[in-house]
């Protein structure tokens, strides 16, 4: 017969196996309707599961609900403590928003309900956008929390958008990267010193673009 701690052991695998199929499913419920369309008996069916599993690990649809944002906040907060250049920063977090719409979604309900961001995530992300503004590259005056808002409006509104807006995933990813390029442009704009390219590869694109802006007609 098994030892009492290798049934304990088994017994928490199944245990972590079902938590993790019952997020799963909500995450993509959340994706493709909101919270409005999320039910615990509904994840549950979503999940392969039955109801008295998924009740086990999620009382009501709050909780639930709670535990995707607390997942999914806990992956992008992943990637703010290993920081990079600001542009690989960029470069990972906007496709990361615009693959998890979840989040979007979320958020847009949390605030509907006029219920605070996350502090441990708001804070978190504060400082990240401070340390790159108090860069000595970075333009003096630049408000942090507002910045941070502006940012913020993008990745909670563009996953949203792309799905609107583009047919398949391809051109959604495409999209997304134009927004990525864009966004360089207006922190370089505003917040960078202008003086301060990032890196070669990034000044040439840029300075690139800017050049062919200029050569064409004027738009009046």
């Amino acid at each position: 017969m098994p030892l009492a701690s290798e049934r304990t052991r088994s017994r928490r695998r199944d245990f972590d196996e079902s938590r993790a199929r019952l997020l799963a499913a909500a995450r993509f419920i959340l994706a493709e309707r909101g919270p409005e369309a999320l039910t615990v008996s509904e994840v549950a069916h979503r999940a392969g599961l039955n109801r008295t599993t998924a009740y086990q690990h999620f009382r009501t649809r709050d909780a639930l609900t709670a535990a995707v944002m607390a997942e999914t906040a806990g992956e992008l907060l992943g990637m703010l403590h290993e920081p990079q250049h600001l542009w690989s920063d960029l470069d990972r977090m906007v496709p990361f928003f615009s693959d998890h719409p979840e989040l979007a979604r979320l958020t847009l309900h949390q605030l509907l309900s006029e219920s605070p961001l996350p502090k441990q995530g708001w804070s978190s992300y504060l400082s990240w956008v401070r340390e790159f503004v108090d860069h000595r590259n970075a333009q003096p005056g630049v408000d942090v929390e507002m910045l941070s808002y502006v940012l913020m409006s993008i990745g909670i509104l563009w996953p949203l958008i792309a799905r609107a807006q583009y047919d398949d995933a391809e051109s959604a990813r495409r999209a997304t990267g134009r927004l990525t390029r864009e966004l360089r442009r207006l922190l370089l704009h505003g917040v960078i010193r202008s003086e301060a390219w990032p890196s070669p590869a990034v000044s040439t694109s840029l300075r690139k673009s800017t050049r062919r802006r200029k050569a064409t007609p004027k738009e009046k």
